[in-house]
């Protein structure tokens, strides 16, 4: 109504219709509401503002909890493939170390054989016997007296 000039007749008819001191009280009377609305609007716009930079705020924490949830799956995965691996690992350990003790054994083996062919100690035994008996040879028969 202010804004369109129908105010000054309105303020007119009012002051002839219930006096001057009346419509001046009235006329405060309703730039203090107006005041008090301007007030609220502003009050308004603010918490309005507020509401825009929680929801900027909450948005931007939504997507840095996205983010976490997002590592801490990742980091599931990587537990869960770790835990695979060394139950391999304790495999393979366990085939490698039965593998190591055969090898060790045939190789042992092996060393034996080679020392008994090598060494024949079975060949000794028979020519300490030929040579003991060489060695402890019994007497030449003595020779024939008559001749």
């Amino acid at each position: 109504m202010t804004n369109t000039g129908e105010s000054e007749t309105f303020l007119q008819k009012a002051i002839q219709e219930q006096g001057r001191g009346r419509v001046l009280d009235t006329i405060q009377e309703i730039q203090e509401r107006h005041d008090a609305v301007k007030d609220i609007e502003k009050n308004l716009k603010e918490l309005h503002q507020v509401f825009l930079d929680m929801a900027v705020l909450v948005e931007a924490q939504g997507e840095q909890l996205n983010d976490i949830a997002d590592n801490v799956g990742r980091a599931h995965s990587f537990v869960n493939r770790g835990t695979q691996q060394l139950q391999t690992a304790r495999v393979l350990q366990k085939n490698t170390r039965k593998w190591t003790c055969y090898a060790i054994i045939i190789l042992l083996v092996i060393i034996l054989l080679v020392v008994l062919f090598t060494v024949k100690p079975w060949q000794n035994n028979n020519n300490n016997n030929n040579s003991s008996s060489n060695n402890n040879p019994t007497p030449p028969p003595p020779p024939p007296a008559g001749k």
